[in-house]
């Protein structure tokens, strides 16, 4: 029977709380500020449990692993910006499973994997790369024999330029290659500056420079009046092949398990990317459980800290109310900058974030135990106090009874409050170089800093819009909750 009335409270008190949430939602609501705020929240939440359901685990291994980002192009503007009149080729990657045809040719079996790119602005791409995973070595009974890849691209002059030759060669007793990382190459830039010459110039004396290749091989090449090089974007649909030629005694159902082909462009995706190559997008995209993890973690931390230090201080009084003031008052002198400054410059890199959320945990929670202190005193001398003291109350009892509930809404006000502050913070550290490995809004500004790259907009506006954002989220949520809490702030 007891056991049944337990479960009948607990179904009670949730009831209430569900009951309490509900109205002040819709008390939030009822204030255009709290319609903005809990509408930029909503999508915030939102975005950031996406982020969590699609971006892998070991992200922060791949944000900073150049390796990984070698296909994408270099600060590169977002794909739209053609949609705004600027004239920049766009970045393809086509994926294979299996090859495109097969042929018999000069006594090899020649898989062939085959994309098209039409090139219609007036720009060049910057690269061409080729994958290949898990690709089947060639064996003669004991003996290795070696895979030849060769990529060719044909213009829409009709010339055929060999952009990449290679000879693959697999190690002792390996019958599949390249498993646990792809072979990744890009064109080589020596032989399509030459092939150019000789093929389009008809001039296989003429040097060209190496550098320049992405620019000859999509470029209209001819010679000017003083003999300098004039190139200009050859427009119109280009095909890229990379045949896989294996000896005609051997033969494969499917070489390779993928392949794939990048016409590295000259924008990319949403965001663009950085001077790595890196997808700004995802990088933005993973902000979002960052930022809202150290702002919700160190907000509620610092104010459940403070809630209970504010409450204690001015029910008990005396020594207990003494000696938590003068904690407050020594943690308020330390200056919190210089002290985050020296704390996370000594820490180890991996431990840099929480070590961060640590120390503004520690000193953000005196402000709030004094205001709840001076509510207290003012709560204890109520007379239902005295007459719950009568009754024989205990003194918790009081406290989570009678005390704590009158001061909780100001409490969740300013938790909102400073929600902000803990993401800047994190952002600010960032800035000034002390990097922490996650691939937050700050450590995206961070970078863009330290290359010194302040012409690339994409780079720098959309974390700071998103800091902005989200610092405006938790201020209008507040703003509205202030005006719940304080009864002088509320509409008549």
């Amino acid at each position: 029977m007891s056991r049944e009335n337990e479960f009948v409270g607990r179904g009670a008190a949730l009831k209430r709380l569900a009951r309490s949430t509900k109205e002040w939602i819709v008390e939030i609501w009822s204030y255009d500020s709290g319609k903005a705020g809990l509408v930029l929240l909503v999508v915030f939440v939102f975005l950031a449990f996406y982020a969590l359901a699609v971006i892998p685990p070991d992200y922060m291994y791949i944000w900073n692993n150049p390796k990984y980002w070698q296909d994408h192009p270099i600060l590169a503007p977002p794909q739209w910006v053609r949609d705004l009149g600027y004239q920049r080729a766009l970045h393809k990657a086509v994926f294979f499973h299996k090859p495109s045809s097969k042929t018999f040719s000069e006594g090899f079996n020649v898989y062939v994997y085959r994309m098209s790119y039409r090139l219609d602005v007036n720009d060049y791409p910057q690269n061409l790369v080729i994958k290949i995973s898990e690709l089947r070595a060639a064996w003669i009974g004991e003996r290795a024999a070696p895979v030849i890849a060769v990529l060719k691209v044909r213009r829409p002059d009709r010339v055929v330029i060999t952009a990449y030759v290679d000879t693959i060669t697999p190690r002792r007793g390996e019958r599949v290659m390249f498993v646990e990382s792809p072979y990744m190459v890009s064109m080589d830039r020596n032989r399509v500056a030459s092939e150019i010459a000789a093929k389009v110039l008809k001039r296989p004396d003429v040097s060209l420079d190496p550098q320049l290749a992405n620019e000859y091989l999509f470029g209209r090449v001819k010679l000017g009046p003083h003999g300098e090089v004039v190139v200009t974007p050859l427009k119109g649909v280009y095909t890229i092949t990379l045949e896989l030629r294996y000896p005609a005694e051997v033969r494969v159902r499917n070489p390779a398990k993928e392949v794939e082909l990048v016409v590295v462009g000259n924008c990319f995706g949403l965001m663009g990317t950085d001077l790595v190559g890196r997808d700004l997008a995802q990088g933005l995209l993973y902000g979002f459980p960052i930022a809202l993890l150290i702002g919700f973690v160190t907000s509620l931390a610092s104010r459940l800290i403070g809630l209970f230090t504010g409450v204690i201080s001015g029910y008990y009084g005396g020594v207990v109310d003494e000696v938590l003031q003068r904690v407050i008052d020594v943690m308020g002198n330390i200056p919190l900058l210089p002290f985050l400054i020296l704390v996370v410059s000594v820490s180890p890199v991996e431990w840099r974030l929480w070590i961060i959320v640590i120390v503004l945990i520690v000193f953000g929670w005196g402000g709030l135990a004094i205001v709840i202190r001076s509510m207290t005193l003012s709560i204890k001398e109520e007379p239902y106090i005295e007459a719950a003291r009568s009754v024989g109350a205990s003194n918790a009892r009081i406290l989570l009874r009678h005390v704590i509930p009158q001061v909780i809404p100001y409490t969740i006000a300013s938790l909102v409050f400073s929600v902000p502050s803990a993401i800047l913070a994190e952002a600010g550290l960032s800035v000034i170089g002390l990097e922490h490995g996650w691939p937050t809004w700050g450590k995206i500004l961070a970078a863009a800093r330290q290359a010194q790259r302040y012409d690339v907009w994409w780079w720098i506006i959309p974390p700071g819009v998103l800091l902005a954002l989200t610092s405006l989220t938790f201020v209008l949520l507040g703003m509205a909750m202030e005006r719940i809490v304080e009864p002088r702030l509320r509409r008549t």
